[in-house]
């Protein structure tokens, strides 16, 4: 955040007035608007200082055109400090702890979702290039997979206390494949919590699940934290200021050109 400006007025209308002149006045972008109370609204924008200058200058002039008495306070902060993000832009509420672990296991569970749909892709042609096989049917019941190389078409087993252990253990890892296309681990997936995340965990998650699924996972992180963990690493490509200033999507690319590199 390059510098912030704001505005406060009387009523919405001065308040829309002075944020459509400002956004068409400069080079400026719109944080918010938040009612304080009373029938007061305070707009709030950023961008260059120059530009945020001119542009509540603009909404000023604006508000006054109306009536001199909607105008309340305006005030630009050039180059303010990073910790005004939590404060300034949409309320975020505080994380129960208590829920901790089930919020990160829905965001778990979207990733995971992701990369469902990218396997199934790619265990669908596989599918298609079997020998002989008509069709393949996931169910509930249990696919003996070696008898495969054997027949010409899969069978269902619906008995499965007849299978032994071993060809048990091995048929339910290939119905997690048809039916998931993963390899990751779920339950320590499920485990991990995502806001306390570090470097190392992250070099652990590529080496076990690899670059594109990691990524997925980090997409569900905030920017905030994001920008902590950039802080971590060595020839990120980007430092300092450029991470506190970086947003989102260019975070994500920084990482995974990292790993790609690493």
């Amino acid at each position: 955040m390059q510098a912030l400006g704001l505005i406060e007025t009387k009523g919405l209308l001065a308040a829309v007035e002075a944020a459509d002149t400002m956004v068409k006045s400069a080079d400026v972008s719109i944080i918010e608007k938040t009612y304080v109370g009373g029938g007061l609204v305070t707009i709030s924008v950023t961008g260059d200082v120059g530009a945020v200058k001119a542009s509540i200058e603009a909404g000023v002039a604006a508000v006054k055109k109306l009536d001199e008495g909607f105008l309340v306070s305006e005030h630009v902060i050039p180059r303010p400090h990073e910790e005004l993000e939590s404060i300034i832009g949409p309320n975020t509420p505080p994380e129960d702890p208590s829920s901790n672990d089930d919020t990160e296991n829905v965001e778990d569970a979207d990733a995971v979702e992701k990369a469902e749909d990218t396997e199934k892709v790619e265990n669908t042609k596989a599918v298609d290039s079997v020998e002989d096989t008509e069709s393949v049917e996931v169910t509930k019941d249990i696919v003996d997979a070696k008898n495969v190389e054997n027949t010409k078409k899969a069978e269902t087993v619906k008995d499965v206390k007849s299978v032994d252990n071993t060809e048990h253990v091995d048929t339910k890892n290939n119905i997690k494949e048809n039916q998931h296309g993963l390899d990751v681990d779920l339950d320590k997936l499920h485990k991990l919590n995502l806001e306390n995340l570090n470097k190392e965990d992250v070099d652990n998650l590529i080496r076990q699940n690899g670059i594109e699924k990691t990524i997925l996972i980090l997409a569900k992180l905030k920017v905030v934290k994001l920008r902590n963990l950039a802080r971590e690493y060595k020839d990120f490509g980007i430092a300092g200021r450029t991470i506190s200033k970086a947003g989102k999507n260019l975070l994500i690319n920084k990482f995974k050109l990292y790993y790609e590199k690493n």
